[in-house]
């Protein structure tokens, strides 16, 4: 799909699926797509802390946060807005549709010291749970940019690392499903611990102000270095 069809798009995605923003800079085609995906919702809240915190929650707020910082640059879409369930097809069929030149999902981890954590699609070793017919070829589409994915999770790597210096970093790859399907490259992110997270409102607000300036950068760094 030509970046030109693109507003079309959006309008027709947003009579189907009224929990999906685009930003007004959305007339802007000659800038990048990327599509941003808060992690969960609805009945599905992921983590949650005793204090009553929940994932999705956390995810969506990050999410608007980071958008907000990368709209002055970007074409910027959330996946959801709302505190509704969206199925990991519909999340990668906003992306995929509007030819998305970068999908993230933000998701939280649980642990106990500031760790973040950074995933790329890589489907399981032949025989290992193999799929056949049109299953394994929807499961293999991310390989086409799994080497662009890997230049993604460095760049954060790299921004993560120079800013965050007590935080432990994973890259690796595994057979993330939300990630199925991506037709760009896509990548899945657990910048921060739940666990750690303060109760105090503005204290939270100043975190999650920090980690989207990190992710923003990232972001940045990557499209640089392509």
């Amino acid at each position: 799909m030509a970046k030109e069809t693109v507003l079309v798009f959006i309008i027709t995605v947003l009579m189907i699926m009224p929990g999906t923003v685009f930003s007004e800079s959305m007339i802007q085609t000659n800038q990048r797509i990327i599509v941003i995906d808060p992690g969960h919702g609805g009945h599905y809240s992921g983590l949650a802390t005793s204090g009553g915190m929940e994932e999705k929650d956390i995810a969506l707020k990050l999410a608007q946060k980071t958008a907000q910082k990368l709209e002055p640059h970007y074409n910027v879409i959330l996946t959801r807005t709302e505190d509704t369930n969206i199925s990991f097809q519909d999340r990668m069929f906003i992306a995929n549709n509007i030819s998305a030149d970068f999908f993230l999902s933000i998701h939280l981890n649980n642990s106990k010291e500031p760790s973040c954590f950074f995933y790329y699609f890589d489907p399981p070793e032949p025989g290992d749970g193999e799929m056949t017919g049109p299953e394994n070829t929807w499961k293999s589409q991310p390989l086409f940019h799994q080497s662009e994915s890997k230049q993604a999770i460095n760049s954060f790597l790299n921004i993560f690392s120079t800013h965050k210096k007590t935080n432990h970093f994973l890259s690796n790859g595994s057979p993330i499903i939300v990630l199925e399907g991506a037709t760009m490259p896509a990548i899945l992110i657990e910048p921060l611990s739940i666990s750690i997270l303060p109760h105090n409102p503005d204290e939270i607000n100043a975190i999650l102000d920090e980690y989207a300036m990190l992710i923003k950068k990232s972001i940045d760094l990557y499209f640089e270095k392509k």
